[in-house]
């Protein structure tokens, strides 16, 4: 919501209205300018400029990235899948309308194939023309098609097909809830091949749905990873991301392999590396 606090300015403060959480606490951000505010025929967008966190984007009133910090947030969704499959040539992203896992995904020769699939096509239009700086073009790639569909009707017309899916979904809240269950998932691990990877943003580490999601994922699939990084724009906790794969036994991946890979490939990351991808994976158990 916005309202004004501080100052007499208008501040944003996060809308928290996740079914499984209850929260006694959120946080807001003093807004300098309001760059866009309008709403599609599935939710309402907002995209404002800040000082601390550079510009923002919401949807229904929840941050979904804030362009100081969204280089962690897709790196860590998109880098460590590519680094644990050999050669990506076809990769399927659900959600992901801001362009910022297109951009990763695009830096890869190798991938031949990249399907988008995002059922608010304004989300696409208006992060296309503010938030250029997330995407740098990548919309553009000449392998790309963009599909503004149901995700979980489109996900089941492939069979064994995709070297690496990425699901870049919002929280489970409206639009988003069914690509957080178990059938979801079972049909993400049937698209893949069988050295496939499946990339997931699971939310904060402590959170009691994406603990729950983490869960699923790790019985879904054959083998399961996970990856955390702060990210400055969520600020609660560390933000997890998890992988799983049929064949690919990821704890078998060195970080000498990876290393040797990085300097190959000579791919440009902000925050993502190869003592980034191994320090990320060592964590306590589960809470």
């Amino acid at each position: 919501m916005i309202k004004k606090f501080l100052f007499g300015k208008n501040w944003f403060f996060e809308d928290f209205k996740l079914p499984t959480e209850s929260p006694t606490s959120t946080w807001g951000v003093l807004i300098e300018k309001e760059i866009y505010s309008g709403r599609s025929n599935f939710q309402k967008i907002k995209i404002f400029e800040t000082k601390e966190f550079g510009r923002i984007l919401t949807l229904d009133g929840l941050i979904q990235l804030s362009t100081k910090y969204e280089a962690i947030y897709h790196e860590m969704l998109v880098q460590p899948a590519f680094f644990y499959h050999r050669r990506p040539e076809r990769v399927l992203i659900v959600g992901g309308g801001d362009g910022g896992a297109l951009r990763e995904v695009v830096k890869y020769k190798s991938v031949k194939e990249i399907l988008l699939v995002d059922i608010d096509k304004k989300v696409i239009e208006v992060s296309k023309k503010y938030l250029s700086s997330v995407s740098r073009g990548a919309f553009n790639d000449k392998r790309l098609k963009i599909f503004n569909e149901d995700a979980l009707k489109f996900v089941r017309d492939y069979k064994n097909y995709f070297d690496i899916i990425i699901s870049d979904s919002t929280d489970p809240y409206s639009l988003s809830l069914a690509l957080w269950r178990a059938q979801f998932y079972k049909d993400i691990l049937k698209a893949l091949q069988k050295k496939g990877v499946a990339a997931f943003q699971t939310a904060y580490f402590g959170e009691k749905f994406a603990k729950k999601a983490r869960k699923i994922i790790k019985k879904v699939f054959p083998f399961f990873k996970i990856h955390k990084a702060f990210v400055g724009c969520f600020p609660f906790d560390e933000h997890t991301f998890s992988f799983g794969s049929k064949e690919i036994n990821f704890d078998k991946i060195n970080f000498e392999e990876i290393k040797r890979k990085y300097k190959k490939l000579n791919i440009k990351t902000k925050y993502y590396s190869p003592e980034i991808h191994f320090s990320s994976a060592v964590f306590r158990a589960e809470p």
